[in-house]
Formats: C-alpha cells, structure tokens, sequence
C-alpha cells in the first residue's frame, strides 16, 4: 500500500491519506548492534540489520539506506559515474538490494544532500568557474545517483537542501532539482526537498515540497509534505486521515545520540489518540 502511494505521489497523483511517517532515521540505529555510525554506513548488511530491526521496533514503515554524509558527497564526486567505488555508496545500495528481499516491503528512502548544498561544498573545496554550469553538472551528478538507487530499488529520496543566496543562481538551482526530479519521476520514485532556509522560501515545482510550519503554514496547492523537528521530543501528534500532508520528514536526521528507549516513547507518544 505504502510503495503504492509513494509512486502516485511521485507523479502528484493519488488521494489524501494519512501522511506517511518518515523521519530521518539513519544512524541512531547503530545502536542495536553497539556499533559506530561509521562502522555501518561502511557496511550494507548491517544497515539493513540494524536500520531495519529498528523499524520493526518502532513499528514504522520506511527505512533510510542513507543519510546525507560530506564523505559520501567528496567519494561520490571524485568517483564521477563509478558510484559503487565509493564504500558508503556501495554500502548504501547493497542495504537497498537487500530490503528488496523482505516481506513485510518496507518504504526505502535514501536522503542526500541537494544541488544547493553541493555547490556549497564545492566552492569550499575551491571549485571555480561558471556558477550556473556548475549547477547543471550537479544536476547530472545528482541524478546518476537517484538513477542507481532507483535501480536498486528506493521509493523515494529525500533532498536536504540550503537555496543559493545569490538570487542569480535560484533558476539554476532550480534546473539541478529538475534534472535530478525528473530521473525520479520516470522511475515513479518521490523526489522530496526539505530546505534549511529563513522566512518562507520558494518551493519549486521540481521537487515535492515538505516545508516546516514556519516556512509555509496550511495546506499547498500541489500534494506535499511537513517537516517536524530532528529532536523527538518536540514532536506532535500524528494526523489523521484528514491530514493535507502526504509525508512527515524531519528538518534533518534524528540525531545518532538519542537514545532508543526515549525514541520508542517518543513514538509512542505521539500515536496516542
């Protein structure tokens, strides 16, 4: 049902539901086995082991073979379209492959950095040129990637993204998200932006907004998404089936610290009607 629903929304298609609860669950998951966050993104069956005992602990319905990683962005970068020389990429796509094994069909979500994000880290690392060239070739990075986790088998990716300050560079932002968004579209996978940005940002037609309440509050035109905090503790009751929502993501990853017995009554908590 839950895969179902995330290709109609990938294509804003389907009707109204009960939002799909996604948050970014990644590397507090280590802690089911009592290993480091690096030891299992380097690892694709331990993701899926410790990821996914995790979400059966919780009694959730997706499963994140990523989280968005500079290391994984720098390796993934300089490898150009060998992805899977990358270990964490490699890691990633191998936990992917594998839930495409279990019954119970999770929603597979993979959450990377967006073209903004990545233009950032490039001027960081002293990348020059054309700005707006710059911008298009991450496009193509970024959608060789959702092209090898759709392969694999993801349902939707999750973009964490800060919008260019240069008000020149937004059409071309947006072009990155589009190129990226369509290779998502056509494999009927989500492509969903969550952006880190002050005020009430502009969201683009690329990708299948998921804003905080404070960025945009009510309903939006097209179907979409809400982000609650990355702290549990601060997160509400669930929606019901009148919800406008699609999804609920979290503005980042839930930190890999929070310990899960407190996670658990979290979760709890807000399902008690």
């Amino acid at each position: 049902m839950w895969r179902k629903r995330m290709q109609d929304l990938s294509r804003g298609m389907g009707k109204p539901h009960a939002p799909l609860f996604a948050p970014l669950l990644f590397g507090v998951a280590a802690q089911i086995e009592a290993i480091s966050v690096e030891q299992m993104r380097q690892d694709g069956t331990r993701i899926r082991k410790n990821v996914g005992e995790l979400r059966r602990a919780l009694g959730m319905e997706t499963v994140f073979c990523s989280a968005p990683d500079e290391a994984m962005l720098a390796g993934a970068a300089q490898a150009g379209a060998d992805l899977e020389s990358v270990p964490t990429v490699a890691a990633a796509l191998e936990a992917v492959r594998q839930w495409q094994a279990d019954t119970s069909e999770p929603v597979i979500v993979a959450a990377f950095h967006g073209p903004g994000r990545v233009f950032h880290w490039q001027q960081q690392n002293g990348a020059s040129g054309d700005a707006a060239l710059r911008f298009e070739q991450i496009g193509d990075l970024l959608a060789s990637w959702v092209r090898s986790f759709a392969e694999a088998g993801i349902h939707m990716v999750q973009w964490y993204d800060t919008p260019p300050q240069d008000t020149a560079l937004m059409d071309a932002w947006k072009g990155a998200l589009g190129t990226a968004g369509n290779v998502a579209r056509f494999h009927r996978v989500a492509s969903v932006l969550l952006q880190e940005a002050d005020g009430q940002p502009i969201w683009p037609a690329q990708a299948i907004a998921c804003s905080t309440p404070e960025q945009h509050p009510g309903a939006m035109p097209r179907p979409h998404g809400r982000a609650w905090p990355a702290d549990p503790q601060l997160w509400p009751q669930l929606p019901g089936d009148d919800a406008a929502e699609r999804l609920i993501a979290t503005v980042a990853e839930v930190p890999a610290e929070t310990e899960v017995a407190s996670l658990m009554a979290s979760v709890q908590r807000i399902r008690e009607t």
